[in-house]
């Protein structure tokens, strides 16, 4: 999940100590519906994984990426 707070963070461009797995969608400026989406297709893209669109509005916090980054974890 550090990794991935990391790289939220540079997506979002905010500095790294100001995320934690429990930043939920909106609470940072930053963090509007255009860089929701952005976030959700680069980390596609960095973790070679696929998030349904369905799941997509289910993504209210940091952490619920953690399936699709981890998927091994979360069998």
């Amino acid at each position: 999940m550090d990794d991935f707070l990391e790289f939220a963070a540079g997506v979002l461009g905010v500095q790294r100590g100001t995320l934690t797995p429990q930043t939920e969608y909106g609470s940072l400026a930053e963090w509007d519906s255009v860089m929701h989406l952005r976030l959700v297709m680069e980390t596609e893209a960095r973790y070679g994984t696929s998030i349904p669109l369905a799941a997509v509005p289910q993504l209210r916090k940091l952490a619920d990426f953690a399936p699709y980054i981890n998927p091994k974890d979360n069998s």
